[in-house]
Formats: structure tokens, sequence, C-alpha cells
């Protein structure tokens, strides 16, 4: 059945060459995320180029890892840094996300840091709040805007 396969999968010529730098592939490497075959060179490229990705923009908060010793992350970072690298870890810290918020309490621990991230901060709140307003304007907002929606 395999032999069926491969005799109806038809190549060309460009199957056999890098879609980033249009080179033949020499040592090809598939990306584990999204299944794509380049070259050895253009995807270590590749690479370098996404961890690049992971400096945030000057008008977006950073967070340091209450677990560890690294600086500088945005939200999506650092979750997915305590995703990788503090997964098992189950130690009461400060959340430094929940700090940086208006409502923001410098005495709240949470139990389980990796747990929290993963519940409460999948999104960035600015994305849904005016972070520079205070709660009962937000809500005052929110209640006008509710007269004019179509219903």
């Amino acid at each position: 059945m395999a032999e069926e396969e491969s005799a109806s999968t038809s190549y060309t010529e460009d199957d056999f060459y890098c879609p980033i730098c249009q080179e033949v592939f020499k040592t090809p490497v598939r990306i584990a995320a999204c299944q794509h075959v380049f070259c050895r060179k253009s995807a270590e490229n590749a690479e370098a180029f996404q961890e690049d990705d992971n400096v945030s923009p000057p008008d977006q908060p950073t967070f340091d890892c209450p677990l560890c010793e690294e600086v500088s992350m945005t939200r999506q970072h650092l979750l997915d840094h305590c995703n990788r690298s503090h997964r098992g870890h189950v130690v009461p810290v400060i959340c430094p996300i929940c700090l940086s918020l208006p409502w923001g309490d410098p005495t709240q621990l949470t139990r389980n840091f990796v747990a929290h991230l993963n519940q409460r901060h999948q999104f960035d709140y600015g994305d849904f709040v005016n972070l520079q307003l205070d709660e009962e304007t937000q809500y005052q907002i929110a209640i006008e805007e509710s007269f004019h929606v179509n219903i």
C-alpha cells in the first residue's frame, strides 16, 4: 500500500528546493510545529527570527519570571517559558502580570503560578479594557455602549 501511495505521488522540481533560500536541499529538516521542510541553514535563521519576535514592542509591558532568572518577557513569552520550563513547579509566588494591573495586590500569593498563568492570562487585558481608566469610568462606558447595541 505504501508503494501505491509513493507511486501515485508526483514530485515537481520545486519539491527539492528550499522555499526560503531557493537552493537545492543539501540537509533538509522538517519543522515540528508546521511540518514544512527547509534546508538546515534557512531553518536556523527562521528560528533566530522567531526568537526576535519575543522582544516586546516599546508600549507592551514586560515581566520577570518569579521562578527563575529570566527577565523582560512579554505576557505570551512568560506563559510559553513557564509551560516549557516550570510545568512541575508548584511554588507560591506573586504573579507579575496581576501585579502590573491597576487592581493588582502586591500581597496576593498565587499557589500554583503555572496553572494561574494558563487560567488567567491567556489574553492581554489591555485588548478588552482600557487600563488607564478606573473601574467606575469603565462601568459607565459599558452601560452607555449597551444602549447603542442593536438586539
